[in-house]
């Protein structure tokens, strides 16, 4: 695969007869759908309104290409050999382009709340073991809350999971740990890293937080050599050396229906492109709402949008430190809460507030990813800091609709606010790593206002429809919908969100367009791409440079020495 993007092709060339398929959004799920049809024989066109592939998978650079940062790709669970992951990328030949990295296998994630320091392992058995560890007091309280985990999340015991389902699998994590008579120091670890959803435990569903626990207790967490835009740049590789094509900065206004069926989009400049089946896989309320519009909408789905919730926005931190944090053991990846009141931080978040101690994800590429070729240069480490902040445009002192322009970027009262929380996320993050500005180097943040301006997605939110019992199982929405040729794809439909979900769902979304069930065919060994029909890889591939497909960038990646310090945008 070259350095060089691949240059565009002129609308009125590329795109004047019928595609078969139209994907819109060229997130993880899109791509891989696009993916996944363009190599059976579809002529697949993807449509992405950002100028980079990848939806939260992508990364940027700071500081003369100095700095690289991951968006949303901070660790996945089921990457292993027979994982989700890698069948779903085994499809398509992806699974030597697309490298997994496993994190600590000891224990990938350290959790740190006052007084306690705990490291997520592997296994349900070693789980326990290290919570009875950390609080022997509470030794039958951890046993039952995690047996009935396991059972709800694990399959295990069979007879007895349709039972706990009905009895706990439905009811709030809260009320198990509460029933269990643990602390509040227990819950708290056994919360800590559901930022990763972005959810008020006491509204959160047992079923769900067990099931995101037994994502990762199963085989552990991953993180993908080179960063998380390899996802994207491989993925757009397949489509467009299968006959697809993938043309970023290219915002679509409307899903075309007629006589009740899709038959293509209207781009914001008014282009029109025809097409036998539509495939969205932006955001399941603006889908409906805006893209498609109420006219085409039935009366269960116009009540379901009336109230359909949204999970939590992030607020994110970027860091980078003149100091290799790898020399100090320092975890590639951590959960620092300030206090143990998981639920009471939610609390005042969905009421529009923003506490002053706030809880902090910590990702750090440079130690998950050592060899990474972009990150950072010798001697210096990234960091990312992910909280959650609350949604309104008020809050923010945004009037304007952010993905009109960003014009909001100017307002005093908003610089204020995302300076306050920086610091705010700083304040935590030096429970880590006390040194942290002092070592600092370069910094900036993006709020969940930058989230919606550039994902174009509801409340700035990055993991889609909340997870509350009605939308979860049989509840969450279909790939399938009532208007003929329209599919859905993405984070909020039945394959749940999260890169490994979303791809996983790609896939499924790719076989009912098809007809066929894609997930059964590639697990009996079915392989639709020829990995020398890919483009090849030399030693200069960029994988930001390959997911610009609209871009005609001819430049090698720079590498500026000095610090560099940057302020707010």
């Amino acid at each position: 695969m070259t350095q060089t993007a691949t240059p565009p092709t002129p609308a009125s060339e590329a795109d004047n007869g019928t595609w078969d398929v139209v994907v819109v959004g060229a997130g993880p799920g899109g791509l891989t759908c696009g993916a996944y049809l363009a190599a059976n024989g579809k002529r697949v066109l993807v449509l992405e309104a950002n100028q980079v592939v990848g939806g939260s998978t992508q990364v940027f650079r700071r500081a003369g290409n100095k700095f690289e940062f991951d968006v949303g790709t901070h660790y996945v669970g089921e990457c292993g050999p027979g994982g989700r992951m890698q069948t779903a990328l085994s499809g398509l030949a992806l699974t030597e382009r697309i490298k997994w990295l496993r994190q600590r296998p000891e224990g990938h994630c350290q959790i740190m709340i006052p007084g306690t320091t705990f490291h997520t392992p592997t296994g349900w058995d070693t789980y326990l073991d290290r919570l009875i560890a950390a609080f022997p007091e509470e030794e039958a309280g951890l046993r039952r809350c995690v047996r009935i985990m396991r059972i709800v999340a694990a399959g295990e015991s069979p007879r007895l999971r349709p039972y706990m389902l009905l009895r706990w699998g439905v009811r709030p994590i809260t009320k198990l740990m509460d029933a269990c008579r643990l602390s509040a120091d227990a819950q708290a670890v056994i919360l800590a890293e559901n930022g990763d959803y972005t959810w008020p435990p006491h509204r959160t569903p047992t079923a769900m937080h067990a099931g995101f626990l037994h994502h990762y207790l199963q085989a552990g967490a991953y993180y993908p050599r080179g960063g998380g835009q390899v996802i994207g740049a491989h993925l757009t590789d397949v489509i467009q050396t299968h006959g697809g094509r993938v043309r970023t900065k290219a915002t679509v206004d409307q899903i075309l229906i007629e006589d009740g069926r899709a038959v293509g989009v209207r781009l914001r400049d008014g282009e029109e492109i025809r097409a036998e089946v539509v495939v969205s896989a932006a955001d399941f309320k603006k889908t409906w709402a805006e893209l498609v519009g109420d006219a085409h909408l039935t009366r269960r789905l116009r009540r379901r949008l009336k109230d359909l919730e949204m999970t939590l926005p992030m607020f994110a931190v970027y860091v980078a430190l003149d100091v290799d944090l790898r020399e100090r053991g320092t975890p590639p990846l951590a959960w620092v809460w300030p206090n143990n009141d998981i639920d009471g931080y939610y609390r005042e978040v969905e009421a529009g507030r923003c506490p002053e101690q706030m809880p902090v994800g910590i990702s750090c590429p440079t130690a998950k990813d050592p060899e990474g070729t972009h990150s950072a240069p010798p001697g210096y480490s990234t960091l990312e800091l992910v909280s959650w902040a609350p949604k309104d445009h008020e809050f923010w002192n945004v009037a304007s609709d952010p993905t009109a322009g960003a014009t909001y970027g100017r307002d005093e009262r908003y610089l204020q606010l995302k300076e306050e929380l920086t610091q705010r996320v700083l304040d935590t993050a030096e429970l880590m790593i006390p040194d942290i500005r002092e070592r600092m180097v370069f910094c900036e943040a993006s709020t969940p206002i930058t989230q919606e301006r550039f994902t174009l997605s509801s409340d700035g939110s990055c993991y889609g429809i909340a997870p509350l019992i009605k939308n979860l199982g049989p509840f969450r929405p279909r790939v399938t919908t009532h208007i003929p040729g329209l599919f859905l794809a993405g984070g909020s439909t039945e394959h749940m969100f999260g890169i490994n979900a979303t791809i996983w769902g790609g896939m499924g979304t790719a076989g009912a367009v098809l007809g066929r069930d894609l997930v059964e065919e590639v697990r009996d060994g079915a392989v639709f791409v020829d990995e020398a029909d890919l483009t090849p890889i030399t030693d200069d591939f960029d994988p930001l440079l390959a997911s610009k497909p609209g871009s005609v960038i001819r430049r090698a990646v720079r590498r500026r020495p000095g610090s560099t310090r940057v302020g707010q945008q």
